[in-house]
């Protein structure tokens, strides 16, 4: 019988959107559900009894999503994926800054972004390799209740084949964990946050053309890229939910330093924000206990500065 213990997930950075590669890196993950669907295209003919027609191959859309703690170095992987490749310095022997700033022009003329192949055993015989892979959203959240930084990639497929495992090489690095970040909101450290989530919605459509197969052909976007954010607030004064009634749009920055690297370096993922616009500021009080609000918002573009939502990391891998 198989055991999800034994699973594993790798990527391979594709040169070419839908050529598959072998796994180059490996992601330590908790979860995933990608699967393939085969669209079934039924005929229309009256064929003189009440049951229904044929039924023909149709589409294959291959979609899901992977959840996995987030590690210093593969998440690097996520982030080129959902953002687009980063701008990477030398900080230092062994200490790289890479600098993730959502790509305004598409991968190419079929991809809105940098594509992966992806390795996904599970314990059979085989692994399930999905080729032509891209995020479509990328989701982070960490707070009091989940303690480590949690990240979950939606992720649309080309196409799917089976081949014999690889064997995976894991990062032996720590997690980032709750206890490391400080948060800021509009230029004042904010200590009264107990959970965070944000990310990127790239709002991509697979689409099939006449290419003489079963296979969506192209990943390219079906609306504007939006970086929606939400947290808990624990209320002290109503100096932010005054904010979201002027509909103030203000800077804010989320940093988590984990462990150290070499010297004065530290593995480092920092969240800038130039302009965050509240959308929703509930405060009721549902009992007796403390007044929380479960405030929603989105990160909207600056012009300035020219992104929405930027991602720094700082690790010991040297690219993507």
């Amino acid at each position: 019988m198989p055991f999800g213990v034994r699973a594993h997930v790798g990527l391979g950075k594709e040169t070419t959107y839908g050529t598959a590669v072998a796994a180059e890196d490996y992601i330590r993950f908790a979860s995933e559900s990608l699967n393939e669907e085969i669209e079934q295209v039924v005929s229309e003919n009256i064929m003189g009894i009440v049951d229904e027609a044929e039924s023909h191959e149709g589409l294959h859309n291959i979609a899901g999503d992977i959840s996995a703690d987030v590690y210093p170095n593969s998440v690097g992987h996520l982030l080129r994926s959902a953002f687009g490749a980063p701008t990477t310095t030398l900080l230092a022997t062994g200490v790289y800054q890479h600098v993730f700033t959502p790509a305004q022009d598409n991968f190419s003329a079929v991809c809105a972004l940098p594509p992966y192949t992806y390795e996904v055993h599970r314990d059979f015989a085989q692994a399930w390799q999905y080729a032509g892979s891209v995020i479509n959203d990328l989701t982070f959240s960490f707070g009091t209740d989940t303690k480590i930084m949690q990240v979950t990639a939606a992720i649309i497929a080309k196409s799917l084949a089976l081949i014999s495992k690889t064997t995976p090489s894991l990062e032996a690095t720590k997690p980032f964990m709750w206890n490391q970040s400080a948060i800021t909101i509009d230029g004042v450290a904010n200590t009264d946050l107990s959970t965070i989530e944000f990310g990127v919605n790239n709002n991509l459509e697979a689409r099939a053309t006449l290419d003489g197969t079963r296979e969506v052909s192209r990943v390219l976007r079906n609306g504007p890229r939006t970086f929606p954010i939400s947290f808990t607030l624990e209320l002290k004064d109503l100096t932010e939910y005054n904010k979201f009634r002027a509909q103030n749009e203000i800077p804010a920055k989320v940093e988590l330093t984990g462990a150290v690297i070499s010297g004065e370096h530290n593995y480092k993922l920092t969240i800038d924000v130039p302009k965050l616009r509240f959308g929703s500021f509930p405060i009721n009080v549902g009992g007796t206990g403390a007044v929380t609000a479960q405030v929603s918002g989105s990160a909207k573009y600056d012009p300035a500065s020219l992104f929405g939502m930027k991602i720094t990391l700082v690790n010991s891998k040297a690219s993507y």
